[in-house]
């Protein structure tokens, strides 16, 4: 099924074509057999090398493959790797990711930007003392990501080393996005506070067209202050406990103009035996400590309430994020050279893909199932190849429902015509 989904999308025809690195003998693997096995071992589960070695052992799957030396062994995976640079993977991964774009029938996209921490155990390059709120004081990695929300799909991905800061080097990241999938196509941009800078901002609004953008704004002692000032609140909802909305025109200190922000704010829930202690010297000050604020700084017009509807939104790239660590095992893969452990995390980005246009056609469901739920409905099954006259066939251990169950997914991706669009989720 993985296979049929990667034919249509013709990337081995694609990857040709880019400059991967070349075995050093005419013994070597061939370069694209070493990427497809990588693929497929992390769909199956790999954490590491030594794990993507083990389809060594696997007849079906080179069977499926047509590899003609087999899968690679984890010593031919680690000198693969060990062949990228920095400057090798910004010239393959932006075409690869572009490639499949280019397939999304959407004309506006809705692009979220976020940032991760992956912590490390060894002494991995650049694996550096940063932020890390669940291992403090270990090293790690800060990658940074860019999402299609529309599609649920990873358009760019980026390696850092672990003392980045959440905004550091947003702007070359965010030109990468643009040349994958164009900044016309993109309608919205939705960051939170750590890109909340005049830098980020300008370059949003100085691109091709101008970019709608929503940032969540980091408060400040000046633009709280600002916050307490306002004195006319509205509820859309007029419910006790919901949300109620104003707006400012603000200017930070770095700024060169003043800037929309919509400021939210919500009452906190008193805890029964605090009611009556604790209180503030001055009544206004206790009122206004009684809410939990935020604010989101936009250039857009819509309303405020229908912003924060639209900001709030952007809460599902963290659920893709924890697919990406649990099912695709981006925190493994922990290999010694930065450029070599970035081309690995790129790569597991783009099986992350394919498994979005295979989650799509096989169930053409809006609820797109995780990975660990497709293993076990459709991967993990018991098969063997045998040969009947001239041709080869595939046996599945499927019987019953699961029979029913494989026969209507490979018929769902045997309709996906050569230059098909990727469907919105």
């Amino acid at each position: 099924m993985f296979k049929s989904v990667y034919d249509k999308l013709r990337l081995r025809e694609f990857l040709r074509g880019l400059p991967l690195p070349q075995p050093g003998s005419n013994r070597g693997f061939d370069p694209l057999d070493i990427v497809e096995a990588f693929l497929v071992s992390v769909v199956l589960g790999s954490q590491r090398l030594a794990h993507s070695g083990m389809l060594r052992s696997d007849e079906v799957i080179r069977e499926i493959f047509n590899w003609k030396k087999g899968a690679p062994s984890a010593s031919t995976l680690s000198r693969f790797f060990k062949k990228f640079s920095i400057g090798l993977n910004d010239s393959i991964f932006p075409s690869l990711q572009k490639h499949l774009m280019d397939r999304v029938g959407l004309d506006k996209m809705t692009i979220d930007i976020d940032s991760t921490v992956i912590t490390r155990h060894g002494n991995q390059e650049y694996a550096r003392k940063g932020y890390n709120p669940n291992s403090k004081g270990k090293n790690s990695h800060h990658p940074l990501l860019a999402f299609c929300d529309d599609l649920k799909m990873v358009v760019n991905s980026w390696m850092r080393s672990g003392d980045s800061h959440t905004s550091t080097q947003t702007n070359e990241f965010l030109d990468e996005v643009f040349e994958i999938i164009g900044s016309t196509r993109i309608g919205l941009i939705r960051m939170d506070s750590g890109f909340y800078s005049e830098e980020i901002m300008k370059k949003l609004e100085d691109t091709e067209g101008g970019l709608t953008y929503l940032i969540k704004a980091r408060m400040t002692s000046s633009l709280r202050s600002r916050i307490y000032q306002i004195q006319n609140w509205h509820s859309p909802n007029m419910k006790e406990g919901s949300y109620e909305y104003s707006e400012i025109m603000y200017q930070g200190s770095s700024w060169e103009h003043a800037r929309r922000i919509v400021v939210c704010r919500k009452k906190k829930k008193e805890e029964p035996d605090k009611k009556y202690n604790n209180k503030l010297l001055f009544k206004d000050l206790e009122e206004k400590e009684s809410y939990e604020y935020y604010a989101i700084v936009t250039n857009s017009s819509l309303p405020c309430s229908a912003l924060h509807t639209l900001y709030n939104k952007r809460a599902n790239c963290e659920n893709i994020i924890k697919e990406l660590k649990y099912d695709y095992s981006v925190e493994g893969f922990a290999l010694h050279s930065f450029a070599a452990m970035e081309a690995a995390f790129r790569f597991i980005m783009v099986a992350y893909n394919i498994m979005i246009v295979f989650k799509q056609y096989a169930f053409k469901s809006k609820h797109l199932h995780k990975l660990s739920t497709i293993k076990f409905q459709c991967i993990a099954i018991g098969s063997y190849v045998i040969k009947r006259g001239r041709n080869k066939m595939l046996k599945l251990s499927g019987s019953g429902k699961r029979r029913h169950f494989l026969e209507k997914v490979f018929d769902n991706i045997e309709k996906i015509p050569p230059d098909f669009s990727i469907p919105i989720a």
